[in-house]
């Protein structure tokens, strides 16, 4: 099994930028594979991705050095395990807001006794050096991230983060900004404030803060104060991004 080095970076209090593939297709993942990320992050909680979807994305990422963390579509034990058994380096649980909900993510992610997964790791194993290797070293290297993103996460900050085997946590500020009365207001002075909450409280418990930022400036922003893990734009951002580029350029070339 190969080392998580997104793991790693993290425990040695080093800030990772990632992506994210939200198209299950193996040319545009391959390539995305290929730019030199921390870390990619498969979302398959808002994206159409079934499982043998995402075992053919992570076949095509079988190159790439950038850990492959997938978002579960829900805190579900056998929708960990699958994803774990295809090859996942690691999995974000969204909607994480109470300690009991934690807990569970973090068992559905570890092999007993630290957790309940259970044992059939069918792609994984193949990969990451036979199944005793990989039983040895899974617990290990499999990366668990839970997601703060309800106004009732907040209030209870210091039991969540306080979980055993929790390895970092990622604001999901569109849905936390719903909560809160803010739905698109990502920005209001109310939503930054309980994002800042967070962060304080991930600081004076020493768990990684991460943020999924799609953006440069809100990268900086947050690592500046001391998060930890932020995203970067991704395969549908970029194609977005590239358009509306073409289309400046295109209206000053006709000086329209």
């Amino acid at each position: 099994m190969r080392q998580n080095t997104m793991k790693r970076k993290l425990r040695d209090g080093q800030a990772v930028i990632g992506s994210v593939i939200t198209v299950p297709e193996p040319f545009i993942v391959e390539m995305m594979g290929t730019a030199g990320f921390d870390f990619l992050l498969v979302d398959t909680e808002h994206c159409p991705f079934s499982i043998y979807q995402l075992q053919n994305v992570l076949i095509a990422l079988r190159g790439s050095a950038s850990p492959v963390i997938v978002r579960a579509k829900w805190n579900d034990p056998v929708d960990v395990k699958q994803i774990l058994d295809v090859g996942a380096d690691g999995v974000i649980l969204p909607w994480i807001s109470s300690r009991s909900e934690c807990e569970a993510a973090v068992a559905a992610a570890k092999y007993p006794p630290e957790g309940l997964r259970g044992f059939g790791p069918r792609r994984a194993a193949r990969i990451g050096g036979g199944l005793q290797e990989y039983a040895r070293r899974a617990n290990e290297e499999v990366l668990v991230l839970v997601q703060i993103e309800r106004a009732e996460a907040i209030e209870r900050l210091d039991e969540i983060l306080t979980t055993p085997g929790l390895d970092g946590i990622m604001i999901g500020p569109a849905d936390l900004a719903a909560s809160m009365g803010y739905l698109q207001d990502m920005e209001n002075p109310a939503v930054e404030a309980a994002i800042q909450r967070v962060l304080d409280a991930c600081l004076r418990h020493g768990v990684p803060f991460g943020m999924f930022t799609a953006t440069v400036e809100r990268a900086r922003k947050w690592i500046g104060r001391g998060g930890k893990i932020a995203t970067l734009g991704g395969d549908v951002w970029f194609v977005d991004a590239g358009i509306a580029a073409a289309k400046t350029e295109i209206a000053a070339l006709l000086g329209t």
